[in-house]
Order: C-alpha cells, then structure tokens, then sequence
C-alpha cells in the first residue's frame, strides 16, 4: 500500500498510514476524471492555434504575391498614374572614345514618349573666379589698409563692405563671406607659395560676373591685386559663362548646367563639355525593370503555390503532420481561384499574346510557373504592348471629363454606356441601360453598388452637363489577381481574417471553459482531500482504540 501526502492551503495531509488504502491514487484518479474535459478542450485550443499560424501564412504569402504585382497593374490614383510599364530607360553612346556619361546626366521620367535625340555639349557653365596676388606672407597680418566697396554680380544685388586698418587677408575674406547670401559672391584665402597668400574671390552661380563698384578709401582690393582700378579684374582664374548644347542641329544656352527644362520628361545636365562629340540619347522602354518585376511575381506565386501543395501532402495512407489546412475548404477555393486566374487568357485578343505560356511563363503539373527568359525577353522587346495588356487593365472612356479612379472589381471585362444627368450644380442620376440602381452619388464621385456587377468601380465626372459617357475596360492578370486576393488577404475584410478572427473567438471560449472545468476538478479534489483525511484520522483513532483494548486484554492474560 502506498502512503502519500497532500498538502492543501496551509495543511498538509498524510494518506494511506492508517488505512493501507492508496487514498491519494484514488484522489488523483478522481481528479484527473473530472479534469479530462479540459484536457479536450486544451487539445481543441491547440489545433486552433496551428490552424490559424497556417492561415497567417497563407494570407502572408498571398499578400506577398500582390505587392509583387503592385508595379504590372493598373494604377488609378491621381498622385501616381504610372505602372511599371511606364517606366523608362536612357541609352547612352558617344561618336567618340570618350565615356557620354562623363559628359551628360540624364534622367527620364515614367511615362516619356519614345524617341532618340542626338546632342553635342560645346561649352560648360562655370561661375566667375579671380584671385589678387600674394601681397602678404601671413594671412593673420594685419594690413593697414581702411576703405570700402561694394561687391555683386551682375543683375544681382550689391552689398558694402567696411574694411579697416587693422584687419587682416583672413579677415578681409570672413567680411565679404558675411555678405555672400546678398551678393552671390564668397571669398577665400589661397596659400599659394611657401611666402605668400593671396585672396580668391568666386561667384556662386554659374555665368555672373563679379562687379566691384564704389571704392572709397584705399583701394583694398586694388592693392591686393584683385581689381585692376577701372572695373577689371588682372587674374582672371575661370570666366563666367552659361552651358551650351546642341540638340538635334539646334543650339540651346542656359546660365547653369540644367537642361531639365527642355525636353518633357528628360532631364540633362552637363558634366563636361567636349565639341565635336556627338552623344546618341535612345528612349526606349525600361524592359529590364518590368522583366525584374514578372520574375518577383514569379518568385512569389511559387512560394504561395510551395506552401498550397505542402498543406495537401498524404504520406502512406496518412495525412501529413505539416498538412495543417488539409481538406480546408478556404484553402480549396483559394487554390481554384488561383488556378483560374494563372490559366485565362488575358489582352487584346485578335491574334495577340494573350496567355502566360506565350510570353514564355508555363504552368507545371504540380502549378509551379516556370520562366523561359529568352522568350520573355522577345516578348517585351517586339511586342511590348502585348506583354503589357496581359498584366495591366486597359481602359477607354470617350469623355475628357470622365474618369476611372478605383476599380476592385473581380470581373474581367465591362463595356456599357453610362448616362448621367446633371442638374442644379451637381450629378443627379447615373443609369446603364435605363436601370439608376446601379450606381451611388457623392459629389462628383459616381461608385458601384455593392452586389451589383458594377461593385469595386469608381469613377469621377466633372462636367456640367447631361453626358452619356461610352466605358471599356479589360482587366489584366495583375489587377485581376490582386483584386480576387484581396478578398482572402484582406487584414479588414479578407475571409482569412476573419477565420483567424472566429478562430481567435474559439479559443477564448474554449479556454473560459477549460478554466472552469479545472476550477470545478480542483474544488472536487479539495473536497476528497478532506473526506479522506477525515476517514485516516478515524481509521488511526480506530486504531489507536484497539490498541489499547489489545493491551489491556494482555495484561490480563498475564495476571491469570
């Protein structure tokens, strides 16, 4: 028999010493009887909590794929209208052994119109600069020369400067600094032998002249050697001049170095010049960046897809251990759809590309999309608008005041004729083939109803008048695989979500109901803690009794 104690508050229990029963085994027994309900409970808990770390992952990689898809859609905002579609690309060559990008900068903004443009740069733009002599041979000295002057470039703003006795060249140089943001003019202090100093005088923008004027007192900086003391300047370090280039057999000056206004779209900008070197500018596409952009994409599916076919593994017989959402019916529409998607034809159609296998992207037997690079790299070189309307929506309205500013919508294709009324100031109905149920008005925004085939489409009219506004739209994969995504990815409305959110419900029921099932077997084991203790102390009275009575009983038995 075994003995055991208990200890209970602040008592502590001895079982089984008097009786020879295992009390405590049969406490525990009990216990554990009551408490097994928790125990299911707490396994439902755990299955729970892995469900909803697999349906994280799902909806992560989900997301991932989108993001990756973000720059081949159609993007409808106002602040950013381009895609990566958009994108743009500058080729560089030079009719000479000279680098063109040691001559030019160019930058191209999305959206730029294709073309090539040839420019010569013939002449830098460089800022005035003029230095005096090395009158001095320590730049701390003071010199003794008391005057003023006023000092600008030209077309600009002139400011005096007070020079007295006991300044030194440093000094001297610190005063006109001081006035620089009014003159455009700085000042500095050149070593230029181991003996001598001598003071350097630079505008600050390009092709202004520097202008001295108004001496009075010494001439300071005549006797500097500056100024020759009739407005000119003897040392000359670099003259002022503005930039000049020739685009296109067209000659084209600017003060500074920045042509970002002469061409839309191009900025230039002159490092160097260098006559007589023609530089070729090609535009073309940015089909490296859009290339990056469909093997990102790629890249993700398959990890999506990777982590699909793992949730569906079957090893001898038996599912997998990993398999967490097998036979989930939200793994199993997502993967429908994602099939769906990756198998239509999307385009132009007419002959077109139109499929993923065109552009050398094949779906294999287990879903996994391969890239033929080669073929891609046809794809976008030769039929670059093709590529582009299998990724991208393409849209037609034929009203300057009527446009599409959102479209979520998961179906494919729209072509209908919208009438609007406007009346008093603003939009007053909206109607498709005489039906006005359609569409919801705020303002100048006109928006599909939810449950109707227009839901996800917004657009905006700003016109004045009554208008029957003719609409085509033809979404691309992109769009149409981040707007169907979204209803499973979505951390507000997504159908992931709110599993993991029903999920999450569960499990603080569940653990409620696990608390009180283990409060209720603890308070039953309390209970049989006390029966039993109360059951040895009257065994060991018992016994106690007994005992004596035995010895008693001997002691008698010795009298007689």
């Amino acid at each position: 028999m075994a003995n055991g104690i208990t200890t209970l508050g602040n008592r502590t229990f001895l079982f089984g010493g008097s009786s020879g029963i295992d009390t405590s085994a049969l406490i525990e027994a009990a216990y554990n009887q009551r408490k097994a309900e928790a125990d299911k409970i707490d396994i439902k808990v755990t299955e729970n909590t892995a469900r909803m770390s697999a349906l994280s992952s799902l909806q992560d990689l989900g997301s991932a794929v989108q993001t990756a898809l973000s720059g081949l859609k159609k993007n409808y905002s106002v602040l950013s209208s381009d895609s990566s579609f958009d994108a743009r690309a500058g080729t560089l060559s030079s009719s000479s052994s000279t680098s063109p990008t040691s001559l030019l900068t160019v930058a191209i903004e999305p959206g730029t119109p294709l073309g090539s443009y040839e420019i010569e740069v013939t002449q830098k733009a460089q800022a005035h600069r003029v230095g005096g002599n090395s009158t001095t041979t320590d730049k701390d000295l003071d010199l003794g020369f008391a005057g003023t002057f006023d000092i600008g470039v030209t077309g600009g703003t002139t400011a005096p400067i007070s020079i007295t006795a006991d300044m030194s060249l440093s000094e001297i140089a610190a005063a006109i600094n001081l006035e620089t943001a009014t003159t455009g003019v700085t000042a500095s202090v050149l070593k230029t032998s181991e003996s001598g100093y001598q003071l350097i005088l630079s505008g600050v923008d390009t092709n202004k002249q520097i202008e001295v004027t108004n001496v009075t007192g010494d001439d300071v900086l005549l006797n500097l050697g500056v100024t020759d003391g009739v407005g000119g300047f003897p040392n000359v370090l670099q003259v002022a001049q503005g930039a000049e280039i020739v685009l296109d057999n067209i000659t084209i000056t600017r003060d500074d170095n920045d042509f970002s206004d002469l061409i839309d779209g191009i900025s230039l900008n002159v490092l160097n010049a260098e006559p007589g070197t023609l530089i070729q500018l090609q535009v073309t596409h940015d089909t490296s960046a859009i290339k990056d952009d469909i093997l990102d994409f790629v890249d993700a599916y398959n990890e999506l897809r990777e982590f699909i076919v793992s949730q569906q593994q079957v090893s001898d017989g038996e599912v997998a251990e990993e398999a967490i959402l097998f036979g989930d019916t939200l793994l199993k529409s997502m993967t429908t759809t994602l099939q769906g998607l990756i198998s239509t034809s999307y385009g132009a159609g007419g002959g077109a590309l139109e499929t993923f296998p065109e552009i050398g992207i094949s779906v294999g037997s287990d879903g996994i999309l391969t890239v033929d690079e080669n073929v891609l790299d046809d794809a976008l070189l030769n039929k670059f608008d093709e590529v582009r309307s299998i990724f991208e929506a393409t849209n037609t309205v034929d009203n300057n005041e009527f446009r599409i500013v959102a479209n979520t919508s998961t179906t494919q294709n729209f072509t209908f004729a919208m009438d609007i009324t406007y009346s008093g100031g603003a939009i007053t109905n909206v109607s498709v083939g005489g039906d006005n149920t359609l569409f919801d008005i705020t303002g100048t925004l006109i928006k599909g109803k939810a449950g109707t085939v227009y839901e996800g489409l917004s657009f905006a009219y700003v016109g004045t008048t009554n208008a029957t506004v003719n609409i085509d739209i033809s979404q691309g994969f992109a769009d149409m695989f981040t707007n169907a995504m979204e209803g499973y990815t979505s951390v507000t409305t997504g159908i992931i979500q709110t599993e993991k959110l029903s999920l999450e419900d569960q499990n603080n029921n569940l653990e409620a109901r696990s608390e009180r099932v283990i409060e209720r077997a603890e308070d039953f084991r309390d209970r049989l803690i006390e029966k039993y203790a109360k059951f040895e102390a009257q065994v060991s009275a018992a016994q106690t009794i007994l005992a004596q009575i035995q010895a008693i009983l001997n002691i008698n038995n010795k009298d007689n």
